[in-house]
């Protein structure tokens, strides 16, 4: 992952690593934290730019997070989040893309590859890829024969 991050042009840290932490205090303008299991926060918002930072939940976890106030008080950071922004803020995001010449790289796949690549993702081996079945590929396969093995064996869906 640190290569496909770096290849896009972004600064890659580990922040399970308190030395790394450390030596970020107040550097970033903006997270946008996508990660969808229980995770500490805290050092991660220590790494926002005071009054002016900003850490944007998008991977949703159901428990609520551990937030220490006083630092963020004192720093005047925030945390946000957004699931969804509906039609309005997905043209907007796309027309940004448009501008800045901003496009995912993708892999157009057979479907009957689709298993394969479940399990790629699933072990975090895909890298920074977005993957598409060829939709008429689907035509040489029986999605009920397919799909259900998919998401029994990848725990995925």
């Amino acid at each position: 992952k640190k290569a496909d991050a770096e290849a896009l042009g972004a600064d890659f840290a580990v922040m399970t690593d308190e030395a790394v932490i450390g030596s970020l205090g107040r550097t970033f303008d903006c997270i946008l934290d996508t990660v969808a299991v229980h995770h500490e926060i805290n050092g991660i918002i220590s790494t926002l730019k005071a009054c002016t930072g900003v850490l944007v939940l998008i991977g949703g976890i159901p428990q609520p997070y551990a937030m220490a106030g006083f630092p963020m008080i004192f720093n005047c950071t925030r945390v946000e989040g957004s699931f969804i922004g509906g039609c309005a803020l997905t043209q907007e995001m796309l027309d940004f893309c448009h501008a800045h010449k901003i496009s995912p790289e993708i892999e157009i796949i057979h479907a009957k590859d689709a298993e394969a690549v479940l399990h790629k993702l699933n072990d975090s081996s895909a890298g920074a890829k977005r993957f598409v079945i060829r939709s008429e590929t689907l035509k040489e396969m029986s999605a009920s024969r397919w799909l259900p093995r998919c998401i029994e064996k990848c725990g995925v869906w």
